[in-house]
């Protein structure tokens, strides 16, 4: 187990805020006040400090810092992409990181999980699917299953664990991932272009745009993915396109969206996505609190 400290502002750096924001999801608040995670191959046990956060692991420094990018300056990357958003979602970047999860694989299924769904029953089908994995962490956690332990899950199992119209889908995806060279394909995913991701991607049952994006921003580190949900399609229609505020998102417009947000920020798109998805957040909840005054 190592142990480090890892100084830094909360303006560089709200770990509540980026493991609670939908990026991953093998992260719990225990009663003591740590936060307990798993990444890939690696368990963290993480207090704040007055500097900054203590760290537990069975992974190194330099690995927690990759997977909270910790080796870009935050405030760096806001300033460079900030004059091309609105002053809100700036603000709402405060130590909220772009995360960089270590697992294509447990990142792709996790995701699977998350169409029409919240984040505290995400969580709980995550905890489910990883059950089937190896216990090799410490207080039993496990690491997450393999495509061919996942292939062979039977889709009763899920379904009585809560997964419904999931259940044969996620089975069906990691059987359609190996047929195609399984950990090789994923690993491919992940070193070609994005574009040739997410059209691959969407060849999968069960895998639409909005949720291919979600893989190629946060399992195969493509910052040009800008997946368009509810949240992110106000936000659109409020700061970039007016004149689609109150329609729907069609296949097209969700293209438009991403081209747009492409060819202002490049591979720095996929962090922008992130801020205006929270603005839209923040800025729903005060209009709300405003009307019911």
């Amino acid at each position: 187990m190592n142990e480090f400290e890892i100084s830094v502002s909360g303006e560089e750096l709200d770990l509540d805020h980026c493991v609670m924001s939908g990026q991953v999801f093998r992260w719990t608040r225990h009663g003591d006040g740590r936060w307990i995670g798993i990444d890939g191959d690696h368990w963290y046990a993480v207090e704040r400090t007055e500097t900054g956060y203590a760290v537990q692991s069975t992974g190194s420094e330099a690995e927690f810092r990759k997977h909270f990018r910790l080796e870009e300056s935050l405030a760096d990357v806001v300033a460079e992409i900030a004059d091309r958003l609105p002053e809100s979602a700036s603000v709402a970047a405060s130590g909220f990181r772009l995360m960089r999860p270590s697992g294509p694989r447990e990142t792709l299924f996790s995701f699977l999980c998350s169409p029409n769904n919240h984040l505290l029953r995400i969580t709980s089908m995550v905890q489910a699917l990883s059950e089937f994995g190896e216990p090799v962490f410490p207080n039993e956690a496990r690491r997450f299953p393999s495509l061919e332990v996942i292939a062979g899950i039977e889709e009763s199992a899920l379904r009585a664990k809560g997964f419904g119209y999931r259940s044969p889908r996620i089975p069906g995806a990691a059987r359609a991932l190996l047929e195609r060279g399984g950990e090789s394909y994923l690993a491919d995913l992940k070193a070609g272009p994005y574009r040739t991701a997410f059209d691959q991607l969407i060849t999968i049952d069960g895998i639409g745009p909005k949720l291919a994006d979600c893989i190629c921003l946060f399992a195969f580190d493509h910052g040009l993915a800008v997946p368009v949900d509810t949240h992110m399609w106000q936000a659109a229609t409020r700061n970039f396109f007016p004149e689609w505020h109150g329609s729907a998102l069609t296949e097209l417009r969700y293209r438009a969206v991403g081209d747009y947000l492409r060819s202002r920020l490049g591979e720095r798109a996929g962090w922008a996505h992130l801020y205006l998805y929270r603005e839209n957040q923040v800025m729903g909840r005060t209009r709300k609190y405003t009307e019911s005054k």
